[in-house]
């Protein structure tokens, strides 16, 4: 027993040489390995480092500079790295381009970091294609110079296939391809090199692209032109600051197809930088608080190829569902009275650039007004749910212009109970930029539902009363809007109320009012007939589209509830018929 005890201690004790020299030899194998791959990684990044050398040796760039600290390789991964790349206009090329006055953009990259993984030798070899898994951009700075002058005329008959113009040489090669082009970390900023400010930037977003391919040039000399045919770009989670240092753009997720032609936002919020009480204090004179936000918009049959090539606009359709839009003015803010505000179709026809956009949907959304005139004053605020409508025909080519009008048509409630349907058109060809609208507010609704935008104007209250029904339609121009209106309600009393006390009521005044308008259209009583009257308003040139709209609206209102004003209608119209102009007695900057 002791003998063979003996005997196993003696064959362990082989063993565990044998098993203990075998992983000396397997570890000094692994290390030789190491050093071998450690050493071929060097060797290979050296000869990367002499081509890039050579390559920017022999191209003589002229008008840019393109630097780096170093090159990388790993055998392991099929990688290539270049640490703190930098591709660098000169500023005399940036100077020569303003003074040129050419409308293009020239990038300024700054780069932490770009590895190029997952590279194929065996195809590299096979066919001199080069296809790449993933190219990972960590902590890129890339500025994009904008110079606003006139456009390069593309000749026609081009091939509009959806590229760039920029080339790359590679000699050796018939073709590269890209599964993946990652962004992180990045920062992105246009920059109006004119200005000497930007108009857009954005800081650590990650950007993800796909599908990019590099086919050769028709001449069979080594350039090779980037095709972003079948490209897709998503971005997640990303904010963009504008130039105007009063808004952001944030959104969740946007999604580019390049083949599909389709662009969409999810979760897309046009966001002011300030609320409602302190955005007054970063503006000079009264402007809109513009806040929109929508679950989702996008953007379908969009040319890409007409914006990169030729700065032209190309749009089938826009959809915007789920959105709310704010928009809130605080009067106390001094009006700018040297503005001159354009209606929909002069802002069209005026636009700097190429526009076509054959179709706008809005889907399911809610508009809010507001606005406030002092300090002591509750504010006035009207609301629309539920909206739904149809833009078409927006477009600043002439030639399009006898084809199609400019149509506009909403549908919705108004203060969440009265529905309503309003539509314009604008018929772009008409030298005077004429248009004409017409629509219906249903009922019945209570008469007390519009207090919130009354009271704060007017200082009244509906106290009583019911809406069934106004129907409209009119035709208007620049200066002036006239039409017809058909309000029917029955039982409308108001409250006036006091002026230094706005919770207690003027019961003489309120007397007054209630004695002075017409309670009902049509009268009460046996054979009485709806009153239909005369809208009529003189435009204040400082104000917009909305406040023209609206006071046109007010005017057949006031011209149902008080006889006289129907008969001031009436002889404005006569007056403005006669003289065949759009200007009468009444001074054009008059407040009504």
């Amino acid at each position: 027993m002791r003998i063979f005890t003996f005997r196993y201690h003696i064959r362990f004790y082989k063993m565990a040489k044998i098993k203990k020299k075998t992983a000396r030899i397997l570890g000094f194998i692994a290390l030789l390995i190491i050093i071998f791959v450690i050493a071929f990684n060097s060797i290979v990044a050296n000869i990367i480092e002499h081509k890039i050398d050579a390559f920017l040796k022999n191209e003589q760039l002229k008008h840019y500079h393109i630097v780096y600290k170093r090159a990388g390789f790993n055998f392991l991964n099929r990688s290539v790295s270049l640490i703190q790349f930098g591709y660098l206009p000169d500023s005399a090329f940036l100077d020569s381009l303003d003074k040129a006055n050419l409308n293009t953009m020239v990038p300024r990259i700054s780069v932490g970091r770009i590895t190029i993984s997952g590279i194929d030798f065996r195809e590299l070899i096979k066919s001199r294609h080069l296809i790449i898994q993933k190219i990972t951009v960590k902590s890129s700075d890339i500025k994009m110079y904008k110079f606003n002058g006139k456009l390069s005329v593309t000749k026609k008959g081009t091939k509009q296939d959806v590229s760039i113009k920029d080339s790359v040489k590679l000699v050796g090669l018939k073709g590269l391809s890209v599964n993946a082009i990652i962004f992180k970390n990045a920062q992105f900023e246009i920059y109006n090199y004119k200005q000497k400010k930007y108009t857009l930037a954005s800081k650590n977003i990650t950007i993800s692209m796909h599908g990019l391919t590099l086919d050769p040039g028709p001449y069979n000399n080594n350039y090779f032109y980037p095709v972003l045919l079948n490209a897709t770009l998503l971005a997640k989670n990303n904010v963009l600051e504008l130039g105007n240092k009063l808004y952001g753009i944030q959104f969740q997720q946007l999604i580019v197809d390049l083949k599909g032609q389709s662009l969409t936002f999810r979760k897309f919020h046009y966001k002011p930088l300030y609320s409602k009480k302190a955005f007054s204090n970063h503006i000079r004179f009264q402007k809109e608080r513009f806040d929109m936000k929508a679950r989702e918009i996008t953007f379908s049959g969009a040319e890409f190829y007409r914006y990169l090539m030729e700065n032209e606009i190309h749009i089938k359709k826009i959809t915007i569902s789920n959105g709310l839009i704010d928009l809130y003015r605080d009067k106390r803010v001094p009006f700018n009275h040297k503005q001159r505000p354009l209606l929909p179709n002069q802002t069209l026809k005026r636009l700097k650039g190429k526009l076509k956009i054959d179709t706008v949907r809005i889907n399911n959304t809610r508009f809010d007004y507001g606005e406030i005139t002092g300090a002591k004053r509750k504010p006035l605020s009207v609301y629309f749910t539920n909206l739904s409508g149809t833009i078409t025909g927006i477009s600043n080519f002439p030639y399009l212009w006898r084809r199609k009008n400019l149509n506009m048509s909403i549908t919705g409630k108004l203060m969440k109970k009265a529905p309503f349907r309003v539509q314009f058109l604008f018929p772009l060809a008409a030298k005077s930029d004429t248009f004409s609208f017409n629509g219906t507010v249903s009922g019945p609704v209570p008469f007390t539902i519009f207090n919130p935008a009354i009271y704060p104007a007017a200082g009244l209250r509906f106290t009583n009363g019911t809406l069934n029904k106004i129907s409209f339609h009119g035709n208007a121009n620049p200066s002036y809007a006239s039409g017809t209106m058909t309000m029917l309600y029955q039982n409308m009393t108001f409250q006036a109320m006091k002026k230094k006390d706005k919770n207690t009521a003027n019961k003489f005044v309120s007397w007054g009012i209630n004695s002075f308008v017409r309670k009902n259209n049509p009268q009460k009583g046996e054979k009485k007939e709806a009153k239909t009257v005369t809208m009529f308003f003189q435009r204040d040139i400082e104000k917009g589209f909305g406040n023209f709209f609206w006071k046109t609206l007010f005017s057949g209102m006031k011209a149902t509830m008080i006889p006289s004003i129907n008969n001031i209608n009436r002889k404005n119209m006569q007056s403005i018929s006669q003289t065949g102009s759009g200007k009468s007695k009444t001074k054009t900057g008059k407040k009504e």
